[in-house]
C-alpha cells in the first residue's frame, strides 16, 4: 500500500496562514499580560527529639495551643513573578508565660530570599496562645491563671510557663495562584 501525503488545497492556504499569525500574535500578547498572582503557605507543626523540656513529675500538665485567629504568612509579592520552586522555613516560636510570642527565630531559611522569614516574622510576633500549664496536686486549692482576657481555674496549685514551638512553613505557588496544604497546623 502506498501512503498519500495530505495536501492543502491551494485556495485554503492563504486563510491557513492568516490563523497561524493571528494564533501566534494571540499567544505572545497572553505571554505579555500582567497576570495577577498569588502565593499561599503551608505550615506544620516539628516536634524535635531530644529538645529540652519540663520534667513530668507529679504534675498535671495542660498543653498550650494557638489561637485559631492567628494570621498565616503571606507569600512575598515582590516573589511571584520569578515563579520559585516551594521554600520552607523552620521557625522557633518562643511564647511566654501570657500566651504572647515573645520572639521568633529562624532555624532553617533561604539565605538568598530572606523576604520568606520576614513575611513569618511579620504575623508569628502578633499570634497568640493558650499557655502551658503545669498544675501541681495541692488538695483543697484552687488556682486560676487569667491570661488575654480569659480565666481559666485549675484544682491544684497551676503556674503558667513559656515554651517554644517550631514549625515548617512551606511558601508554594502553582500557575502564579496560591496552593494550600495543610497538616496539623494551629492557625488557618
Amino acid at each position: 500500500m502506498r501512503e498519500q501525503a495530505a495536501s492543502i488545497p491551494s485556495q485554503r492556504l492563504p486563510t491557513l496562514i492568516a490563523f497561524l499569525l493571528v494564533a501566534c500574535a494571540a499567544q505572545q500578547a497572553i505571554q505579555q499580560m500582567d497576570l495577577p498572582r498569588s502565593g499561599d503557605v503551608a505550615m506544620t507543626e516539628v516536634s524535635a527529639p531530644g529538645e529540652q523540656s519540663y520534667a513530668m513529675g507529679d504534675a498535671q500538665w495542660v498543653a498550650p495551643s494557638a489561637f485559631y485567629e492567628n494570621e498565616a504568612p503571606a507569600y512575598p509579592p515582590e516573589l511571584l513573578a520569578a515563579n520559585l520552586a516551594p521554600i520552607k522555613v523552620r521557625v522557633r516560636v518562643i511564647v511566654n508565660e501570657r500566651g504572647v510570642v515573645a520572639d521568633s527565630t529562624a532555624l532553617e531559611a533561604p539565605p538568598d530570599y530572606p523576604q520568606f522569614f520576614a513575611a513569618v516574622q511579620a504575623v508569628v510576633g502578633g499570634w497568640r496562645y493558650w499557655p502551658l500549664v503545669k498544675v501541681l496536686p495541692a488538695p483543697g486549692v484552687r488556682s486560676e491563671i487569667v491570661f488575654n482576657g480569659f480565666v481559666s481555674t485549675y484544682d491544684g496549685q497551676a503556674t503558667a510557663l513559656p515554651f517554644h514551638q517550631d514549625y515548617d512553613f512551606t511558601f508554594t505557588q502553582k500557575d502564579g495562584h496560591g496552593v494550600v496544604e495543610t497538616g496539623a497546623a494551629p492557625v488557618r
